[in-house]
């Protein structure tokens, strides 16, 4: 055999694997956690109507972003938003939200987390800790769990609260503590179940110990069923 031949069927082999590598990867993607799971038509009805609404419009601090669509997973107009609140809140890291769920974030920050941080601690929320926004996977990883709404950019996770004056307000480590911090930590949480219909928290299940979890599922045909603990 002459090295030619050697170095041919070497170079060969080598792409035939890599062809097969790709494929095992597609494969493995397609039969994730949203494999099986159909995308519900309201999703994109929400979508629509908000956008339609005009209640989000891109600016300095929400960006439009690539449609996501892996399986029943994804947005069809998913948003990065870096700030809420009208800019005055910023979010860390940035979160890949959909229409829906931005200006139920912005209302509860508005109407429940800057009065409450102004009254108890004469300093406003200036940014807010962000654990989970978009990802396409099932509720709490669980395996052959349904997907969580994570799934759709339908929910966003809080770790905690960066006020303005530098103090830290942590669903870990204040949630049980005495004093304004966890006064402020269950108002807001409480509050929260104004807006979204599934609030989760530390008195949830441990999954919850270290965020606030809020999402808009629909726990119910019409959507008025709300979720909170």
């Amino acid at each position: 055999m002459s090295p030619f031949n050697f170095i041919d069927r070497k170079t060969w082999l080598k792409a035939a694997l890599a062809v097969v590598a790709i494929a095992l990867v597609a494969v493995g993607c397609s039969r994730g956690p949203q494999y099986g799971e159909k995308r519900a038509a309201w999703r994109n009805i929400a979508e629509r109507n908000c956008l339609r609404s005009g209640q989000v419009t891109p600016n300095a601090y929400i960006e439009t972003a690539p449609k996501i669509r892996v399986g029943a997973c994804g947005a069809n107009n998913p948003f990065k938003v870096m700030a809420a609140d009208g800019g005055r809140v910023g979010l860390s890291p940035p979160a890949t939200l959909a229409c829906p769920v931005i200006p139920a974030f912005d209302r509860w920050l508005a109407d429940s987390v800057q009065p409450m941080a102004y009254a108890l601690f004469g300093s406003p929320v200036a940014e807010v800790n962000i654990a989970a926004s978009y990802g396409c996977r099932t509720r709490n990883h669980k395996r052959g769990a349904p997907l969580s709404e994570h799934s759709f950019a339908n929910a966003i996770d809080i770790a905690s609260f960066e006020l303005a004056d530098g103090r830290t307000i942590s669903v870990l480590d204040d949630w049980h503590s005495d004093g304004s911090d966890a006064i402020f930590l269950r108002t807001v949480h409480g509050d929260a179940c104004k807006e979204f219909t599934t609030v989760i928290g530390p008195d949830g299940d441990r999954h919850h110990a270290d965020h606030f979890h809020f999402d808009l599922a629909r726990h119910n045909k019409d959507g008025s069923y709300h979720h909170c603990e």
